[in-house]
């Protein structure tokens, strides 16, 4: 079983002095939530991690059905992106199923009916331990 340092509103967890950490299906969530939320081309490291899905959205004179799909598509790729990271990982670590994407099962984007700058996402996914976990975050 792998783990990561775990984040509470973009910040490192800290509980009694010691950095907490997630693991399983909760670290999947985070995962989930750090591929999607973090800019693509951010990470000087690895500029194709992360999502142009704020860029996407943000600003966008496009139609809003237009701009819902290309967000949709932004984050499909990105949830891709992180899939395949799994599997390298896997191969070096023992990483649980419950922490690994075996598919895509949906990703929903919803306007905000009061503030039209607001998007509320949710992205499902299936474990490979078969079960489900949702991730969700506003842009």
């Amino acid at each position: 079983m792998s783990f990561d340092l775990k984040l509470k509103s973009g910040n490192l967890s800290i509980s009694n002095g010691d950095l907490e950490t997630v693991s399983g299906s909760d670290k999947l969530i985070q995962d989930i939530l750090k591929v999607c939320l973090t800019e693509a081309g951010s990470n000087v490291i690895f500029p194709w991690y992360g999502s142009y899905v704020s860029k996407t959205m943000i600003g966008s004179t496009l139609d809003p059905s237009i701009t819902l799909d290309y967000a949709k598509t932004q984050l499909t790729n990105s949830i891709n992106t992180l899939k395949s990271l799994q599997e390298t990982q896997s191969t070096y670590q023992n990483v649980s199923a419950d922490e690994l994407i075996y598919a895509l099962s949906g990703v929903s984007i919803t306007r905000n009916k009061y503030d039209p700058t607001l998007f509320s996402v949710m992205v499902r996914v299936m474990a490979k331990n078969f079960k489900l976990s949702t991730a969700t975050f506003n842009i």
